[in-house]
């Protein structure tokens, strides 16, 4: 995996406050009933015991008692009482069925999970990133939840959130948790460039327009670029691969376009040169000293700018992040909670991976850390549409507004790191000069499909 995108992975980390991967597996009793109601209530009352029919054949018996294997990862210790706390309603409300909770260190899980899966004794209930989730989902290793999970347990999330992990018809994970950025900009540099702070760009050709003017009126910086081409082409919508995940599609006229956009940037010094080099801290030391107009963070960074630079966290204002097009979407550093096949209680899974990324475990949770649900009933919740004038608080009433506006991307495929890595290089050699964007996107999709046939070859 190329520095870069390990340094945009590490970024995503840090704006979650915390690790995130997980792990699960065991397999199924039946899928396509409610699941909703406790456990030990899917038996009617009043119903003779001794006589079944086909439709209650498979519902789990009151008298056999179920675990669920659930791992996480490095959620412990900072979050043992949040998760132990849902863990225990959830066995309140379902008598007979137990949850196992297992954190296991980051650096681990990959390597853990895969071998419990290949062994045959993965978990239940496992927390994945999207990429990993894309990975195991092409090798039918998990759950599809479009079959499995109730229409009334899927209804709860927003739908793109949902469907960040739709292969084909089929969707491997309910969504859980993620971090949004926000776009934050100084109002007196704004104003030093005669633009008027009440109006933002919604777009980021409008943000490049209004980089220009502050510029040339004041010297300064209007912003500068995430340098992140595949989730920039990704909500372009240039397809990067074929649903069958065999075919590299970069080299299209869209993926041209926004290369030669971001190319000009840099060429005419619109953005500064050394931020393509720089580490992540760059850009908030330069707003934070004011030479830098706006600022992409997520809610909590504000408070180092507070800290830091109380007169710029002063005249700070914060809007919706502008997108690469109008009426886009933004992107969602998403948590989902999956379940694998190999597991031998989905029905009982899939109702404690819908419970514990429910409105009620989600909000709570989201009171606890820093972090955005991906229930509607959630996001809607008085927490995040009240709150001060103070950016931070702002911050989250913004990023809340976006949750309809998110989704999350991945190619979904095993070594995705290094199969983009090609772009990632390519892009950074075309900023400086190198090689002409044609050249770069021709070179780039060429060494991409040859990665991932090497990938494809050894599965």
């Amino acid at each position: 995996m190329s520095k870069r995108y390990r340094s945009f992975a590490l970024l995503l980390v840090i704006v979650m406050l915390i690790s995130l991967l997980a792990a699960c597996a065991s397999n199924s009793s039946s899928g396509n009933k409610d699941t909703t109601k406790p456990v030990a209530e899917t038996t009617p009352k009043g119903t003779d015991n001794a006589t079944t029919t086909p439709a209650d054949t498979d519902k789990p018996k009151d008298k056999e008692p179920v675990e669920i294997k659930f791992w996480t990862i490095s959620l412990s210790p900072n979050f043992d009482d949040y998760i132990n706390g849902r863990i225990k309603k959830f066995e309140e409300q379902n008598k007979g069925v137990t949850v196992k909770w297992t954190d296991i260190p980051y650096g681990s899980m990959e390597n853990k999970l895969l071998t419990s899966i290949a062994g045959g004794k993965s978990p239940d209930v496992v927390n994945l990133n999207t990429g990993m989730t894309m990975t195991l989902a092409g090798k039918n290793a998990l759950v599809d939840l479009n079959k499995e999970a109730t229409e009334e347990q899927r209804s709860i999330y927003f739908p793109d959130l949902y469907n960040s992990t739709k292969l084909g018809e089929s969707v491997y994970a309910f969504p859980w948790y993620y971090g949004l950025s926000v776009f934050a900009y100084n109002k007196k540099i704004y104003e030093e460039a005669g633009l008027d702070p009440n109006k933002p760009p919604t777009t980021y050709e409008e943000m490049k327009q209004q980089a220009i003017i502050i510029k040339e009126k004041t010297g300064k910086y209007g912003f500068v670029p995430s340098y992140n081409p595949p989730s920039d082409f990704y909500f372009l919508g240039v397809p990067m691969i074929s649903e069958d995940k065999k075919t590299i599609i970069i080299n299209t006229p869209e993926a041209l376009e926004w290369s030669k956009w971001n190319k000009d940037l840099y060429e005419k010094g619109i953005v500064p040169k050394e931020s393509l080099a720089a580490d992540a801290n760059y850009v908030t030391d330069k707003y934070q000293s004011g030479k830098i107009a706006t600022l992409i963070t997520g809610a909590q960074f504000l408070n180092r700018v507070k800290t830091n630079a109380p007169d710029v966290y002063n005249n700070t204002l914060v809007a919706k992040m502008p997108t690469l097009k109008a009426g886009g979407n933004v992107q969602a550093g998403l948590m989902n909670v999956v379940v694998p096949t190999m597991s031998t209680h989905h029905t009982e899974a899939i109702l404690f991976a819908n419970f514990i990324t429910n409105d009620e475990s989600q909000l709570e949770f989201c009171k606890v850390v820093n972090i955005l649900p991906s229930t509607k009933q959630a996001a809607s919740d008085p927490f995040f549409t009240e709150a001060g004038t103070d950016p931070e608080s702002q911050a989250k009433i913004i990023t809340a507004q976006m949750a309809s506006m998110s989704k999350d991307f991945s190619l979904g495929v095993k070594n995705e790191g290094e199969v983009l890595d090609p772009l990632w290089k390519g892009w950074k050699e075309m900023l400086n000069g190198k090689v002409s964007p044609e050249e770069m996107l021709k070179k780039a999709e060429a060494e991409m499909q040859k990665k991932l046939d090497e990938v494809n070859a050894n599965e």
